[in-house]
């Protein structure tokens, strides 16, 4: 069956489309008919962080006098995905829209975060028709024009071709283009990233380290600033992860800022960013805990998941209590004053300095911090042994934590190739760790609640339920920690130890 996707043509000098105009085009070989003009308001939907836009795929929500409607286009799709909706509000989880086509082909692309409003107009649409010399209809069309609110909107003219008329649908859109129209390329939408990645820095090696460290925490400060909304309304839950990553970010590179920093900066800011760190923690780890209730439910094998409902219930009225006391510390005047002193600081230590800088380079920065850091996961690492408690493993995690900020912090100044590939060693090894460690977290957890369920007279399936729960993370540790072994050899081997002599600048 011939195939066609919808092509979008505008006028190629910026200027109108008229019904007239695209009649007289395709006139002598297709018959074309307009209805009257209706008024559309169109709302352009998005996540906060564009992961739509940013696959090439664009959402609508369309309303004029008859009705209201989401309009997915997709790239390549020879029509886009139409859903009427009435009771949604933005923002809203995909999980919110009615199950459907539509709703499916978001789901992997949006997860879990939240479809909101990024922009809004008004404008006016005619639709039609193209039909062929034995008047069957090959194509439908849109002709949006610039609306009462449209500020030097282009006109557009969508051509959507019919199941079966791909052929005769590019004819027209070739007709179109020659009487001068264009073809509106599709637009990835780069415009943002997730929030709290990586800053893109230029600097040089051997600028003043301080210059490198405050563009990155600017990056973080904003990043912080741009996610608070959306904590603090909780649409959902990538907005507080998303600024946790930024604060936990500025505290480690805060730490590995010590050598050019003045004491009095990090004696106070330290423990501001780590009471900010901790103010966040409670509600993340049962934000965690509740998006992974679905997949425990699919462990049970003797339980049944609805046995698991007193446990969401109890997990639900812990996050409420933490969300209150979050929101609280997020509105005090204690909060206020770390986000306008902090930025303070980064304002003054953006200032030129009056006397020649005798502090550290960047890339003198980024040897003497690497290299510290990778040692101690060598030194930890090779200390673990089978006896070796769940504590050791946690601690090893942090380690190389810091050494992955390090690694990303100080890549402008590095052999980008070596650090790299650096970061993906670690990552292995990062994994390992972390599914050690939130096995246990989640095991000690499930302990504590199935505690709380039983002094509450919780049916007993409900705590049966919770012991196969127990049962399932205490595997998934044994599994991690039999890893571990081989993950820190790789880390550990030859090819690796090369990679960070260039990164630290050991012969």
């Amino acid at each position: 069956m011939d195939r066609a996707p919808v092509t979008d043509l505008e006028d190629a000098e910026g200027g109108s489309i008229t019904p007239e105009a695209v009649a007289a085009a395709l006139g002598d070989e297709f018959s074309v008919g307009f209805g009257r003009p209706s008024v559309v308001r169109d709302a352009y939907l998005d996540t906060f962080d564009r992961r739509l836009g940013a696959v090439g795929f664009s959402l609508h929500q369309v309303s004029d006098s008859v009705d209201q409607r989401l309009v997915l286009i997709s790239p390549g799709a020879d029509a886009p995905l139409t859903m009427p909706i009435t009771t949604v509000r933005w923002p809203a989880l995909v999980t919110d829209l009615p199950v459907g086509a539509l709703r499916e082909a978001l789901a992997p692309l949006v997860s879990i975060r939240a479809l909101m409003v990024l922009d809004e107009q008004t404008r006016r649409i005619r639709r039609g028709e193209v039909c062929d010399e034995d008047q069957k209809m090959v194509a439908r069309l849109e002709l949006v024009d610039e609306g009462p609110d449209a500020v030097a909107a282009p006109a557009r003219l969508s051509v959507h071709p019919l199941r079966g008329y791909g052929g005769e649908a590019r004819h027209a859109v070739r007709r179109l283009v020659a009487a001068g129209l264009r073809r509106v390329r599709p637009v990835r939408d780069d415009s943002m990233r997730r929030a709290t990645a990586v800053p893109q820095v230029t600097i040089d090696r051997s600028a003043p380290a301080t210059a490198l460290l405050v563009t990155e925490w600017c990056a973080y400060l904003a990043a912080m600033r741009a996610n608070l909304p959306g904590v603090l309304d909780d649409v959902e839950t990538e907005f507080l992860h998303d600024f946790r990553v930024a604060v936990r970010r500025t505290r480690s590179t805060v730490k590995l800022g010590r050598p050019v920093l003045h004491q009095d900066v990090t004696d106070r800011w330290e423990p501001a960013l780590k009471w900010l760190s901790a103010l966040t923690t409670p509600v993340r780890d049962l934000d965690v805990h509740q998006l992974d209730l679905p997949v425990m439910a699919g462990w049970l094998v003797a339980a049944d998941p609805d046995d698991l409902q007193t446990f969401a219930v109890q997990l639900r009225r812990r996050r409420s209590a933490a969300r209150r006391s979050l929101v609280r510390g997020l509105r005090s005047a204690r909060f206020r004053n770390v986000l306008s002193g902090w930025e303070n600081v980064l304002a003054d230590l953006s200032r030129p300095s009056r006397e020649p800088d005798a502090g550290l380079t960047a890339g003198e920065l980024a040897e003497r911090s690497i290299r510290r850091r990778y040692r101690r996961v060598l030194r930890d690492g090779a200390a673990i042994t089978p006896d070796s408690p769940a504590e050791a493993l946690h601690s090893l995690r942090h380690r190389c934590k810091e050494l992955r900020y390090a690694l990303e912090l100080f890549a402008p100044v590095g052999d980008d190739a070596a650090g790299k590939r650096a970061v993906a060693d670690l990552k292995d090894l990062q994994d390992v760790l972390g599914r050690f460690q939130d096995a246990d977290v989640q095991k000690q957890m499930i302990y504590g609640f199935t505690d709380e369920m039983r002094a509450a007279h919780a049916p007993t399936k409900a705590l049966m339920a919770m012991g196969e729960l127990v049962a399932r993370l205490e595997a998934d540790q044994r599994q991690a920690r039999a890893g571990f072994d081989r993950a820190f050899a790789r880390f550990g081997r030859p090819a690796g130890r090369q990679r960070m002599r260039l990164l630290t600048g050991a012969r």
